[in-house]
């Protein structure tokens, strides 16, 4: 199995605070934003504050400051809740989408948590094509298509028993194409642990069909992206 190298990778791609960034395309990509997570965690009984908007903003103004990319995909499951969007978490959508749009064009693609987007905000989408690379949430098989960038499955790896938010990369492994799996943007939500993850563990039927031992995590230390070997070979050193 051959591991693509941290120079080639992140001649390609910028990593940092859970957005990939595409250089040759200035597209900027985050997934599973899940607005009104804390709203969701006060009704379970976590009363204290979490300063879910503030974090997310400073994220995103972070991000936008470091890549100033000219596409910024909210790649699905921007809110939470399936049924209902509060009004709280609608104008929290609204600050985050015109910080946003102060900086760039935006693009909404649609998620398994988005039943209400349309009626909220137009003009989502379903996948976003750009020079080659395809966008999709990744709840949903899709055909004819790039380079995959989804999110949907929020991976996390645990390393000296400390957990870390992580993309995977994978190369040529869907129909000869790469993939790139988001985590979860929003740090309210912890992750799911993928170091002994079997294909069949994956939420999304795209990386049910991909061998899971040929993903090679990428992670953030002190703001700095380390690409890790596939998880292969994480686990005969584990």
């Amino acid at each position: 199995m051959n591991a693509v190298t941290e120079a080639d990778l992140l001649s390609r791609f910028g990593f940092y605070k859970g957005a990939l960034y595409v250089r040759e395309q200035s597209l900027c990509v985050v997934s599973d934003v899940h607005i009104g997570l804390s709203e969701a965690l006060y009704r379970q009984g976590l009363h204290f504050p979490l300063h879910e908007e503030e974090t997310l903003l400073e994220r995103f103004e972070a991000i936008l400051s470091r890549f100033k990319p000219e596409i910024f995909v909210l790649d699905g499951d921007i809110f939470h809740a399936f049924d209902r969007v509060s009004r709280d978490v609608k104008e929290s959508f609204e600050t985050i989408l015109a910080t946003l749009k102060a900086g760039c064009e935006v693009v909404l693609v649609r998620g398994s948590h988005d039943v209400m987007l349309p009626a909220i905000k137009g003009g989502t989408v379903e996948r976003y094509d750009r020079g080659g690379y395809t966008v999709v949430h990744g709840d949903q098989a899709v055909d004819d298509h790039g380079t995959l960038v989804i999110g949907h499955d929020h991976p996390a790896i645990e390393i000296d028993m400390a957990r870390f938010p992580c993309f995977l990369y994978g190369e040529g492994v869907v129909r000869g194409n790469d993939i790139i799996v988001l985590p979860a943007f929003n740090p309210l939500s912890p992750g799911v642990m993928i170091n002994y993850a079997k294909s069949r563990d994956f939420l999304s039927p795209i990386l049910r069909r991909v061998d899971a031992g040929s993903l090679q995590p990428v992670v953030e230390v002190d703001g700095e992206a380390v690409v890790l070997p596939p998880l292969a070979g994480i686990r005969r050193f584990a």
